[in-house]
């Protein structure tokens, strides 16, 4: 493979080598790092600087993995081969690939591409793209709009929020939830759909248990026996909260972040099925109000959880 050519120029693996053992902690960090921005979750985006006045930070790690498109493939063979020489540790340097994001015809003219009915191929390389934020501007336009729609009596600072998150959460869903060996066609109506398989329809079912606890008298007491939880829909909420753990373990250890994509759809529609056949504030007494009061508490917490670990907030109204 050839890493210099004729020229002098440098290809890309000849900066990947480098790069790939400076993140592995093989190579001095010449690097400062300052502060570039805080997210929204708080915490702190540093970029790096030749400058001595910011600060000397370590982001090394015992394993790196690297997230780049598959027809990448045999470039990162050679990387990793490399990188497993020099480094003692198996499997310290990762490739995990994944196939082409493409834009749905409808998508695509609606972000201003007119692709003659077919889908948009993007390529970095080719300067065939669209940019993210611009994406993000036009799914907040249509979520604002229709929490509006929702919410009159919401102020504008609540409005925008709620349509942030929306669109955050249906943008990485729509990403997340794909196997990685498939392309991935994203449309932003079908993103958007408070049905089906979408980040939106699962954060409406945590508005939803959001909602009934709202509503609720009394704060949930979980020192009782459960036994009047019977009915399949409560049991079979109860087992699918009760994977929780298993399924991250699972998402770890397979590096795969659909895994728990999959789990926040499937506590989305258990819960929703319970919500649609069992009755929680108007229960028969206060003991069955309690115990079912218990199991909407136990989702909320347990559907936040999983969603923060892939980055979608829990909006508590749609």
């Amino acid at each position: 493979k050839v890493l210099v050519r004729s020229n002098g120029i440098a290809t890309y693996i000849a900066k990947d080598i480098p790069y790939a053992a400076w993140k592995l902690g093989m190579l001095e960090d010449p690097f400062y790092y300052k502060k570039y921005a805080e997210q929204t979750n708080g915490r702190v985006l540093w970029e790096t600087t030749l400058e001595k006045t910011g600060n000397k930070l370590d982001f090394t790690g015992e394993k790196v993995i690297t997230v780049i498109d598959s027809r990448q493939s045999r470039l990162q063979k050679i990387i990793t081969k490399i990188m497993s020489d020099f480094k003692s540790q198996e499997g310290a340097y990762f490739h995990l690939g994944y196939e082409s994001v493409t834009l749905s015809a409808e998508t695509a003219k609606t972000l201003g591409v007119d692709t003659v009915g077919k889908q948009m191929q993007m390529s970095g390389r080719k300067g065939i793209y669209v940019n993210a934020d611009y994406v993000l501007d036009i799914l907040g336009v249509k979520t604002y709009e229709e929490a509006k729609k929702r919410n009159p009596e919401l102020d504008e600072l609540s409005l925008v929020k709620i349509s942030e998150q929306v669109a955050v959460g249906a943008l990485r869903y729509a990403m997340i939830k794909q196997d990685l060996d498939k392309k991935i066609t994203f449309d932003l109506t079908e993103s958007l759909s408070l049905e089906g398989d979408t980040g939106p329809y699962i954060q409406y079912a945590y508005a939803r248990a959001a909602r009934i606890l709202e509503k609720a008298e009394t704060e949930p007491q979980f020192d009782v026996s459960f036994m009047d939880l019977v009915t399949e829909y409560e049991l079979n909420l109860v087992k699918v909260i009760g994977k929780f753990d298993i399924q991250i373990e699972d998402a770890a250890k397979n590096l795969s972040p659909k895994i728990i994509a999959r789990y926040c759809y499937d506590l989305a529609v258990t819960f929703n099925a319970f919500y649609e056949h069992v009755k929680v504030l108007t229960a028969e007494n206060n003991s069955l109000i309690n115990e079912r009061l218990c199991i909407v508490y136990c989702f909320k917490e347990t559907l936040a959880k999983a969603l923060d670990l892939l980055g979608i907030s829990s909006p508590s109204r749609m």
